[in-house]
């Protein structure tokens, strides 16, 4: 088995406008590609995922400074969706193009691109099929948490179990990390289909890189990789608390 690597699923720049950078003009951070992988090797993190708010145009800038560095970069997006948020992931080596592309069948427009507030008509479920369909891979973001957290948002029951038991999700993104079993065992009523839980910062500012992570134990960080992981998750996802406890 492979050791373990260090991995953040969830980290935005300067092209979310959500970003520390846009929240506080008054301080000009002027957050640069070299900040945020700098932030990334001092957490220890063997890889992130760039996942800006409906768009993957800060993602070429870090991936280059990141390729000199020796961190894998998985390119992404979060996308606002009917129900809650979420997580494409696609290969490191995956054309920004190809991203544009699901932006594209989903509805978005150019103006609309790193504001989480603009949402595609497709319920969650149907952007984790667009997901997939283009090769990427599909998690409900941040599952627990208000308001874009589909679990812990004001959605129907029978909307919440339809999505969670789509053929085309992949995994969860949970922030209460010792819930972890109930989801991954499919302990949680109404809700009896075993995923892969992950965790990532959400971060927001490059103080927070780091501050969630998830290890997981694959031959080699890429797609394939993770697919392993998400489907083999007993044996190769730990959060730092289970590490511990072994």
């Amino acid at each position: 088995m492979a050791q373990y690597k260090k991995v953040d699923f969830h980290i935005h720049t300067p092209e979310s406008r959500c970003y520390e950078d846009h929240v506080r003009p008054e301080a000009n951070l002027c957050t640069s590609p070299q900040d945020i992988v700098e932030a990334a090797l001092a957490a220890g993190l063997d890889a992130i995922a760039i996942v800006d708010h409906n768009t993957a145009e800060g993602i070429d800038d870090i991936r280059e400074v990141a390729q000199k560095n020796g961190l894998c970069v998985f390119p992404g997006m979060e996308l606002t969706a009917r129900g809650g948020h979420v997580l494409s992931l696609f290969g490191p080596d995956t054309p920004v193009e190809t991203l544009r592309q699901l932006l594209e069948r989903l509805g978005f427009t150019g103006e609309q691109w790193g504001d989480g507030y603009f949402q595609t008509e497709y319920w969650m479920d149907g952007v984790f099929q667009e997901i997939q369909e283009c090769g990427g891979l599909a998690i409900a973001a941040h599952i627990d948490r208000q308001p874009r957290g589909f679990i812990a948002s004001s959605e129907s029951k029978e909307d919440k179990i339809r999505i969670h038991s789509s053929d085309y999700l992949s995994a969860l993104e949970i922030t209460v990390p010792f819930d972890k079993p109930r989801w991954s065992q499919g302990k949680v009523p109404y809700f009896p289909k075993r995923y892969a839980c992950i965790q990532g910062s959400d971060a927001h500012a490059i103080s927070e890189i780091g501050r969630r992570f998830t290890y997981i134990s694959v031959p080699s960080l890429d797609l394939e990789g993770l697919r392993l992981a998400f489907n083999e998750q007993e044996a190769r996802i730990r959060f730092p608390y289970e590490l511990a406890e072994e």
